[in-house]
């Protein structure tokens, strides 16, 4: 078995990890919180981390919306996978409303991506489709305009 890593290691790990890609503060002490020689000195690597500009989850936050985004991603789904990374409601409701996007724009480009310009032949279609939309996180108004159907 390994040893802990101590204060130097651990921050150098963090390091490593963050020079890939952007971390949530969460994710970090999940991935290392068994590698830490205490959680006390895991907080305190993260928080000079943090304090030094490496670590954000305001960056984190930012970035990952951005690519949800320009993967036409719903406001639902990409709230629900924040939530899950750690961040707080209230950074991604500040971060989504600096980004301001237009769901309902989103919401048809996914459907011209993934459907093309072809309507639904019958209400079985149409209701696949909508579900498919309502699953990637919009809801069912804006799924529905973007569908350009009226389901009763």
């Amino acid at each position: 078995m390994k040893s802990p890593l101590d204060r130097q290691a651990l921050k150098n790990k963090v390091i490593t990890f963050l020079a890939r890609r952007e971390y949530s503060r969460a994710e970090l002490v999940l991935r290392l919180k068994s590698k830490a020689e205490s959680p006390d000195i895991l907080e305190d690597v993260l928080d000079e981390l943090e304090a030094a500009g490496y670590q954000s989850d305001r960056r984190f936050a930012e970035i990952f919306i951005r690519n949800r985004l320009s993967q036409c991603w719903g406001l639902e789904r990409i709230r629900y996978e924040l939530r899950q990374k750690g961040i707080c409601p209230s950074l991604t409701a500040e971060v989504l409303q600096e980004q301001s996007p237009d769901w309902d724009l989103l919401a048809r480009t996914l459907v011209e991506k993934r459907f093309g310009e072809t309507l639904a032949a019958d209400l079985k279609e149409q209701a696949r489709r909508l579900r498919y939309l309502v699953n990637h996180g919009f809801s069912y108004d804006q799924a529905q305009r973007a569908l350009k159907t009226d389901l009763q």
